[in-house]
């Protein structure tokens, strides 16, 4: 049976049988893929560690008919730290279930990847609020799908942003007062400016901006807008702070 060697994060897991798990694992080059892991709710089981949720590992996968079958598993990271706080777990399962839910099977996505990963360690050193990584990770999650707004200019008659007073938000980006179409979301001009830093800034660099109350609420509802315009997916985790 034909092996290939994968380095991925389990995004999901399922009980499975007496004592198997059915995994989510998204990968490097390789995407989403579905992955059997035979024996892994053992307590004795070489797989326990690694066939855990947030759990980063080398993985030796057997190609089966339509599936994998997990053969060896090597941890580089668990996370075990966002198990330890309640907002850091909750923000980590909405990641695990954008991503598991908008993935392609067998289709390369290393950018979101390494987003997803990213994402995942600064809410486990808690260095930001979990709403504020929450954020950052969605904003640029929609750059990456090339869902990421238009924030320079109406859409509609290119007036440059600079110069709308009043702006609004619709699914493909900033639109002036007198274009506002029913489906929109007013913002601010600071809110404005923060998507752009999120979007343009390097990763790291992308977390770090003045994260008051009042601006996190409002790039909070930008995505969960955004989420329902282009996405006819209901996620069951809570959204954020929804």
């Amino acid at each position: 049976m034909k092996t290939i060697k994968v380095r991925g994060i389990v995004l999901r897991e399922f009980e499975a049988g007496e004592s198997d798990k059915r995994l989510v694992i998204f990968c490097k080059e390789h995407g989403r893929l579905l992955v059997y892991a035979r024996g892994a709710r053992k307590p004795s089981s070489k797989f326990m560690a690694a066939a855990q949720l947030f759990t980063y590992a080398d993985f030796v996968l057997a190609k089966g008919q339509g599936f994998h079958s997990l053969t060896q598993a090597e941890v580089i990271k668990n996370f075990y730290a966002l198990r330890q706080d309640y907002d850091r777990l909750m923000s980590a399962h909405l990641i695990a279930e954008v991503c598991e839910k908008t993935l392609l099977d067998n289709i390369e996505s290393d950018t979101l990847l390494l987003l997803v990963l990213r994402s995942l360690d600064t809410l486990a050193k808690d260095m930001y609020l979990p709403i504020q990584v929450s954020c950052v990770f969605l904003t640029r999650f929609f750059d990456v799908f090339g869902l990421r707004p238009q924030t320079d200019a109406c859409i509609l008659c290119n007036t440059p942003v600079s110069e709308i007073k009043t702006k609004a938000l619709c699914a493909e980006g900033i639109v002036c007062e007198a274009h506002k179409p029913a489906a929109s979301l007013r913002i601010s001009d600071t809110a404005v400016h923060a998507i752009d830093h999120i979007c343009d800034s390097n990763l790291t660099q992308s977390f770090m901006f003045n994260a008051t109350q009042g601006l996190l609420t409002e790039l909070q509802n930008a995505a969960l807008f955004l989420w329902r315009c282009h996405f006819e997916i209901t996620l069951k985790t809570k959204f954020i702070e929804e």
